[in-house]
């Protein structure tokens, strides 16, 4: 058994894949009314310290502004609306593009600009050192889905591929200075989060996938490497016909293994546990909203029990600890990920129902 490891200890040993000392847990996303209760109106900075949360999650910052009814436009053009959840929604019919004119004159916001990194920069100097610094960047599929409109996008896949791929190479080029600034700020792994699934399948086709997107995704992960950073690929959905192009793009690690999406913690971790990191999959749709909380803790040691031996496993929500996560159930599953994710494990602890 590993000695007491730092919670950055622990996150870096499950991507070389290595046995921590205990199953280490972080969310690439905890909703603000979330943090507001569990820390009486604190941040998320108070979060992380009050859970003993493994990773913290940074990223650059885009000024967006009220137009009206309800509408917020952003710096990237893209005009979304409020509604009941926290994070507001593309509007497709105020997508900025629509044809190679539009794309001729929209530009991506200037990567550099100052004030992008300002709670990127206070995050990591109280964190660095002691949690594994994350960076929260998109890959090749939400950028052009929000720039072109969703169904827009889908028809331009088939209709117009060379503008597709023009938006996608423009962003992929605003990312990656992004992404060298943060090297220089000493993030550690990178973590993009686009759904390219529904509950079924990818949204287009493998081939399609493979032909128009694939490209731009492998000259991603490649430039990640390069800066010296550990990627994490983020999809809902039911991502198995293209998970082996991914993971031969050379992904250090998967998420959310969503099982809506008919996604399987126990073959994932038999099929690709020796090569990639793994990251899920306590559900976030009913069992955390829901509860109770022993059936919360009965879904931590289910999930570590199968994905936890031999190490290479963040245990964690199906997705993100949305605003319908009720605070107390997300506090009783990262005690429970802390109370049965010591290695070495104990199977018949973790098997045996509460």
């Amino acid at each position: 058994m590993n000695s007491e490891m730092t919670s950055r200890e622990r996150v870096l040993a499950v991507l070389k894949g290595q046995i921590p000392d205990r199953v280490p847990h972080f969310e690439w996303e905890i909703n603000s009314p979330v943090v507001t209760a569990l820390t009486n109106g604190g941040t998320y900075e108070d979060l992380i310290e009050l859970l003993d949360i493994d990773a913290v999650v940074v990223g650059a910052e885009y000024h967006k502004e009220l137009i009206g009814n309800n509408l917020i436009l952003n710096e990237w053009g893209v005009t979304s609306a409020k509604g009941a959840v926290e994070r507001p929604l593309p509007v497709d019919a105020l997508a900025p593009i629509r044809s190679w004119q539009d794309f001729e004159k929209w530009s991506a916001p200037d990567p550099l600009a100052p004030f992008r990194f300002e709670t990127a920069k206070r995050r990591i100097k109280r964190f660095k050192g002691q949690r594994a610094i994350i960076l929260y960047v998109r890959d090749v599929w939400s950028h052009p889905r929000d720039l072109m409109g969703y169904m827009e996008l889908l028809i331009a896949c088939l209709e117009q591929p060379d503008l597709v791929s023009a938006v996608v190479e423009r962003c992929i080029d605003h990312t990656l200075i992004i992404i060298e600034r943060f090297a220089e700020l000493e993030a550690e792994v990178v973590f993009t989060g686009d759904d390219i699934a529904d509950n079924h399948s990818t949204l287009i086709s493998p081939k399609l996938w493979e032909a128009l997107f694939m490209p731009h995704f492998r000259r991603l992960v490649k430039a990640l490497h390069d800066f010296g950073f550990y990627y994490w690929k983020h999809s809902d959905g039911n991502i198995m016909p293209v998970l082996d192009m991914l993971v031969d793009a050379g992904i250090d690690g998967i998420d959310p293994i969503d099982p809506l999406g008919n996604m399987d913690l126990a073959t994932i971790k038999e099929t690709y546990g020796d090569n990639i990191a793994i990251k899920g999959n306590v559900d976030c749709v009913d069992v955390l909203v829901n509860g109770p909380k022993e059936a919360v803790i009965q879904a931590v040691k289910e999930c570590i029990s199968i994905a936890g031996p031999g190490g290479g496993y963040v245990c964690s929500s199906s997705n993100t600890i949305h605003s319908g996560v009720k605070p107390d159930l997300y506090k009783t599953m990262v005690e429970a990920i802390h109370t049965y994710g010591t290695y070495p494990l104990d199977m018949e602890r973790l098997i045996t129902s509460i």
